[in-house]
């Protein structure tokens, strides 16, 4: 990384409070100017510094140095969706002259995830350097600017299905997306490809720690021929929280995006011409370095596959039956529960076997002792009621970390109440709740809501060898969320939610 001398009068002009001695980072044009001999941060680029204690704002975690620590400081780039961190670290002088010898440069979204992109050696006589901040910021991120695209052949293209025979998950476009990753290089450069099998040594650590996450995102071909995503920035930022969770590395959503459209424009044809069939949209990561430690990944695959998807239930927008055990939980306090990871969903697939075993399509999912409702299959779950004084209210779970915050389920809220015919609640729902309202008849409606499938009603819950049967209010509001969500994303209506392509 090439760094430059800063003149003396340079930092006399954007140091006048020398007397403070704790570091500084400067703003000057596109440039950091670091310094050891100044604390004062004359723009808002530092968020914390200091070698007695450190401030990481996205964990609300105080990190207490041992006084060996070397000195470091932070730059903050802000964005529309995303923020990206660089941070510098200084190495003392044996002569304890505090005249740094060398610098670390690390990025990350905090100090908890800090990957090493470049060490730079460095003898300025008055302690200052110039860093060009781009340098370090390309470190971070894939760039749809050095995309490189390779493109099918005649021969290797796929024949497309009947809109008709269209399963979930069960057939690929052409292409597929990858963009590397390791800890010394950062970001490789994009690469759009033939869809391919991937390789992957034995020992990787996705296959025995389930270092992995995926999101589930769609693509519309509207009735008036445009394509266009599904607020794929809210996408972004789930996954982005996931990978954080999950050890693996940041990357810059926008350019991420960037990268997705260009990959569903060489495969727009695979895009179905039906306002029931949609274009499925898979990003995964996984963390690939062959290493049977259990610690943070080194290498790091990011991926993008795209299916042709039909309608989630075979059965159509009908209502489905559940089970509710409360012998099997999804997710608890602390755990990950809020997070799309894999390890998610491999322990959910053998209850929701023994809740088709008993004529059922899906399991609800409950937890602790008052068995609160979470989940429903993979949905997020809504009841619309009457409480106690009348009123109509659409009551979902909160986001306490239990359940996954689905955007379906924000777009659903947000309608809601935007519409202001009734009241929107965010709150703990249990059984006992739900059994009360149904046998008052204040129970009005419950449906689910997820990427896959939009809106689904449900019919029945079996519940403690009791059946309950849940009523369809006329009309129905999961009906009406259903067709709104439709115009929005075939085009019938123009909404901000919808983002061409």
């Amino acid at each position: 990384m090439a760094y430059s001398s800063v003149s003396d009068e340079l930092v006399e002009e954007f140091n006048p409070k020398k007397e403070e001695k704790e570091g500084s980072i400067l703003e000057v044009g596109d440039q950091a100017v670091w310094s050891l001999s100044s604390c004062k941060a004359v723009k808002s680029l530092l968020l914390g510094f200091g070698i007695d204690q450190l401030r990481d704002d996205s964990t609300d975690t105080y990190w207490q140095s041992d006084g060996q620590l070397p000195h470091l400081v932070n730059i903050q780039f802000r964005k529309k969706t995303t923020i990206q961190n660089i941070w510098i670290f200084a190495d003392y002088k044996a002569d304890e002259s505090y005249t740094p010898s060398r610098i670390s440069i690390r990025a990350g979204t905090g100090f908890s995830d800090l990957q090493e992109v470049e060490v730079v050696d460095l003898n300025e006589p008055n302690g200052w350097i110039a860093i060009p901040l781009k340098d370090a910021q390309d470190k971070i991120k894939p760039m749809f600017s050095d995309l490189e695209e390779k493109i099918c052949t005649p021969d290797q293209l796929c024949p497309k299905p009947d809109n008709s025979a269209l399963v979930f998950g069960k057939y690929f476009t052409d292409h597929m997306l990858e963009v590397s990753w390791d800890s010394k290089r950062g970001w490789a450069k994009p690469v759009i490809s033939p869809m391919h099998n991937l390789q992957l040594h034995p020992g990787a650590k996705v296959l025995h720690y389930a270092i992995e996450l995926f999101e589930g995102m769609k693509a519309y071909r509207g009735e008036d021929g445009c394509l266009r995503l599904f607020r794929p920035d809210r996408n972004m930022a789930r996954m982005l929280s996931t990978a954080k969770r999950s050890s693996l590395p940041m990357f810059d959503a926008e350019e991420m995006i960037k990268c997705i459209k260009r990959l569903i424009q060489i495969d727009k044809e695979w895009i179905p011409y039906s306002t029931t069939s949609s274009l499925y949209i898979r990003p995964t990561f996984i963390a690939t370095d062959p290493s049977l430690g259990v610690a943070s990944p080194n290498e790091a695959l990011l991926y993008v596959l795209l299916c042709p998807v039909g309608p989630y239930f075979t059965s159509g927008f009908k209502p489905i039956s559940l089970m509710a055990d409360p012998q099997y939980v999804r997710s608890w306090p602390g755990g990950c529960g809020a997070m799309k990871m894999g390890a998610n969903y491999a322990p959910t697939i053998y209850i929701q076997k023994q809740s088709e075993l008993l004529g059922h399509q899906q399991v609800l999912w409950l937890y602790g002792v008052d068995h609160q409702l979470t989940e429903v299959g993979t949905m997020n779950i809504f009841l619309f009621m009457l409480n106690r004084n009348g009123e109509r209210e659409l009551v979902t779970p909160p986001l306490d970390g239990l359940i996954l915050p689905g955007v379906t389920r924000l777009s659903l809220l947000e309608l809601a109440r935007e519409w202001k015919e009734f009241r929107v609640v965010e709150r703990t729902i249990t059984m006992a709740e739900v059994i009360q309202a149904h046998e008052e008849e204040r129970l009005l409606e419950i449906f689910g809501a997820g990427t896959a499938c939009v809106v689904c009603p449900v019919s029945s819950i079996s519940y403690q060898g009791r059946e309950y049967n849940i009523p369809r209010s006329e009309p129905s509001l999961s009906q009406r969320f259903l067709k709104t969500m439709s115009d929005i994303h075939y085009g019938r209506v123009q909404h901000p939610w919808a983002v061409n392509i």
